[in-house]
């Protein structure tokens, strides 16, 4: 029996929906409008930078209101997806969650139903473009030659300094809340995508958030977008 591949089966959804687009609204020559998803590691400053980036070349921000349409989308509460990206339910949990969900409506909401719900949503997002992504294995869901995967890392001292600012913890607090949540997104990565969240193969640029200014990451990915414009156009 052939593998899921969640990538791949997202290739060739987006390319039909994108085919519906073009003939139904834009024209057989219309090309979808850039898309760029935002992996940060907790601490680097990803947040302001994928607002900055949406702010000045004029794209919609999707970060925790993808938290909220993914909830619209499978009728649950937003805590409960919050909940679910958190800690991944295993295959276990899901089969466990089946069997008792007649009695306990929190359970659901499977790891599976996420899955689909976020598929939707994104590919709602994808095909008229023109959004920054936050977040929510994004890059790995929407295959490369349709989006700018960006990544944003620092290190963890100046990660931990700027988690005690932004939350008022001490450095011992913060060391704990990024190993937190470095664990949480290599989780929901390894589990929803079988990908690496710290493999830089997976993405088209690496930026160390210390040494870049928010100003040049900007321009890097207006560069990133005008060329990946440009190789559209000549295919």
């Amino acid at each position: 029996m052939r593998k899921y591949d969640p990538v791949e089966e997202m290739s060739l959804l987006l390319k039909a929906r994108l085919e519906d687009w073009r003939l139904l609204n834009k024209g057989p020559a219309y090309q979808c409008k850039p898309l760029v998803t935002v992996t940060r590691e907790p601490g680097s400053g990803g947040e302001s930078i994928a607002e900055k980036i949406a702010a000045e070349l004029g794209m919609h921000l999707y970060n925790w209101e993808l938290v909220e349409r993914i909830a619209r989308d499978a009728s649950v509460d937003a805590q409960l997806v919050s909940k679910l990206e958190e800690d991944p339910a295993t295959v276990f949990d899901d089969y466990l969650g089946d069997l008792v969900s007649e009695y306990k409506r929190e359970y659901r909401f499977s790891s599976e139903k996420y899955l689909d719900s976020l598929k939707r949503v994104l590919l709602a997002i994808a095909v008229p473009g023109n959004a920054v992504i936050v977040g929510r294995g994004s890059n790995f869901f929407l295959p490369q030659d349709n989006k700018i995967g960006l990544c944003l890392v620092a290190p963890l001292s100046v990660r931990i300094e700027n988690v005690t600012k932004e939350l008022g913890l001490t450095d011992k607090e913060a060391r704990k809340h990024i190993s937190k949540l470095e664990a949480e997104h290599r989780k929901l990565a390894k589990k929803y995508f079988q990908a690496d969240v710290r493999d830089p193969d997976n993405y088209h640029l690496v930026v160390n958030t210390t040494l870049i200014k928010p100003e040049t990451i900007v321009q890097m990915v207006r560069l990133l977008i005008q060329e990946s414009n440009e190789a559209k156009q000549e295919t």
